[in-house]
């Protein structure tokens, strides 16, 4: 399938900039949805290599029009609002859930509905979707997803499931750990401790004692390429996770090695009772059976590859990009 044309949605987003370059790497022809209004400095640099479509995802006309013109042969879902609110109420989260169902579900639908359908289709999920289920999280147990984002990601997982018997393509889900890398924002806890550490400035860990299963992008992005190949036989759900979850305050230690700052200059918030460290791990013995796909990047080289440019300028310039 190489030189396929390919559409990916939520292509101006950190895991997306990256699987649009890995793409053109390998000689497909890249067709990138932005949202109007969506920075992409991430795909600027580009140039005229892709092609870029500004729509919103809910303007079914735009969409329609844009898959029509299109024609894609491999779809990439990997548009999602991943910051909800924890304290929204009911109908806040339910129209969370239908913002985010209903372009998947329109989607699917006008995918299915081309003269030549794609021959795959690949939706990002989040191992979020399991929540309070056992750990490691395995793909044959019940999900108790217990943030709004969850509830929504394993909304979509769901009914992909659903439809996938009778759709004319293959349908598949990449249940997501949480993903690091170059690009990332620094809302997100690690490109902000690692920024802080690297100009020696003071962070505080509220939560250090939270275990997370950590992923680069890189290995992500292998996955999502081996799910696009994967056109044939039945669609799959999987985890593309690491298996292992260390302490975020085992994670702060080891940036803090990393860049030689005083290990002071991290604080760690006091342990609450009501609220117990919270576990994220996920098995990822399903994408090594049926992908032979397996992360290649463990924690300390994945940080040594964020680390070691940022620590090759001088101080003064890491602290103006901190």
């Amino acid at each position: 399938m190489t030189g396929s044309v390919c559409l990916i949605t939520g292509a101006g987003g950190f895991i997306g900039a990256h699987l649009v370059r890995r793409l053109l790497d390998r000689n497909h022809r890249v067709h990138a949805i932005v949202r109007p209004g969506s920075p992409t400095s991430r795909l600027d640099d580009l140039g005229g290599a892709i092609t870029l479509h500004h729509l919103d995802l809910a303007d079914g006309v735009a969409l329609e029009r844009c898959i029509a013109s299109v024609a894609p042969q491999r779809v990439y879902h990997l548009a999602a609002n991943t910051r909800d609110r924890p304290d929204a109420s009911p109908s806040q989260i339910g129209s969370a859930l239908s913002s985010y169902v209903d372009p998947l579900m329109q989607l699917v639908e006008l995918l299915a509905g081309l003269a030549r359908p794609p021959q795959v289709l690949v939706r990002a999920g989040s191992i979020a979707e399991y929540g309070a289920s056992p750990i490691p999280y395995r793909e044959d147990w019940r999900e108790y997803p217990a943030t709004p984002y969850g509830v929504r990601m394993l909304a979509g997982t769901h009914l992909l499931e659903m439809l996938a018997p009778s759709l004319p393509f293959a349908a598949h889900t990449a249940r997501l750990a949480l993903t690091y890398g170059e690009g990332q924002a620094n809302s997100f806890l690690l490109p902000a401790l690692i920024e802080a550490c690297a100009s020696n400035r003071p962070i505080t860990l509220r939560r250090p004692d939270d275990r997370r299963d950590l992923i680069h992008v890189s290995d992500v992005v292998d996955a999502l390429i081996l799910l696009g190949e994967k056109a044939d036989g039945e669609s799959l759900t999987g985890n593309i996770a690491t298996g292992v979850a260390p302490a975020m305050r085992e994670v702060a230690g080891l940036v803090c090695a990393i860049t030689g700052c005083d290990h002071a200059l991290v604080n760690f918030g006091a342990a609450d009772p009501s609220h117990p460290p919270s576990v994220l791990l996920a098995s990822p013995e399903k994408a090594r059976e049926k992908l032979g796909w397996s992360a290649k990047i463990g924690l300390e080289q994945g940080l040594r590859l964020l680390l070691e440019p940022l620590l090759q300028q001088p101080p003064e310039a890491r602290l103006r990009c901190g």
